[in-house]
């Protein structure tokens, strides 16, 4: 599907129903990164320039989609992330691993938490480890919302900005995260497999 036939759809409905579709754009991307939840928002943005919807509006629904499916894997990773490192369930990984990531979030929390919103791929796995190390969950609430309204409020900004040249906004965006997403898989590949070596060393 191009843009500009995701702009169409988005068009054609109600001003609740885009809000609706804003929200679960952004909620399903944090549980999906390949999902192109920044397009829906960056056709959110061009339609607010145009007086369909508000700028507000588009900003306020990818905060609370983006933030309700950043929470839901940190109750994920809380609830049952936990277990599966310390019952040794999972066959990559080792509790020495665990420990490791306690002590990252513990010195760079934030740091982490607000980078990885600019980090597709990435995202995901850090809203599961924040939840699976119990990282401390108002300060989660504050990172990630900030994070999200830096991001969401560059997208829309750039849009704003661009007016005639929205377009090569667009393509820069899907570009970029096709990047992040690659490198990210790349990233946790070679961490799967060290963590088996490690393993399959270990048990000798």
């Amino acid at each position: 599907m191009t843009f500009d036939q995701l702009l169409e759809i988005i068009r054609s409905q109600p001003v609740a129903i885009v809000y609706g579709i804003l929200f679960l754009s952004a909620f399903i991307e944090n549980l999906l990164p390949p999902f192109p939840g920044d397009a829906v928002i960056l056709a959110g943005a061009y339609l607010a320039g145009v007086g369909n919807i508000t700028y507000i509006g588009v900003l306020l629904s990818a905060i609370a989609g983006g933030m309700t499916g950043a929470m839901t894997l940190y109750a994920i990773g809380s609830t049952t992330g936990r277990k599966f490192f310390e019952t040794g369930r999972g066959r990559f990984f080792v509790k020495d691993n665990l420990q490791k990531t306690e002590r990252l979030f513990n010195r760079y929390g934030s740091i982490i938490i607000m980078g990885s919103r600019f980090l597709a791929g990435v995202r995901s796995a850090v809203s599961i480890s924040a939840g699976i190390v119990k990282y401390d969950i108002r300060r989660m609430l504050i990172f990630t919302g900030l994070s999200f309204l830096i991001w969401y409020g560059l997208l829309i900004g750039l849009m704003i900005y661009s007016k005639s040249n929205w377009r090569l906004i667009v393509d820069m965006v899907k570009k970029y995260n096709i990047i992040l997403i690659i490198i990210g898989a790349v990233i946790l590949i070679v961490w799967i497999i060290r963590a088996y070596l490690i393993k399959r060393r270990n048990s000798k």
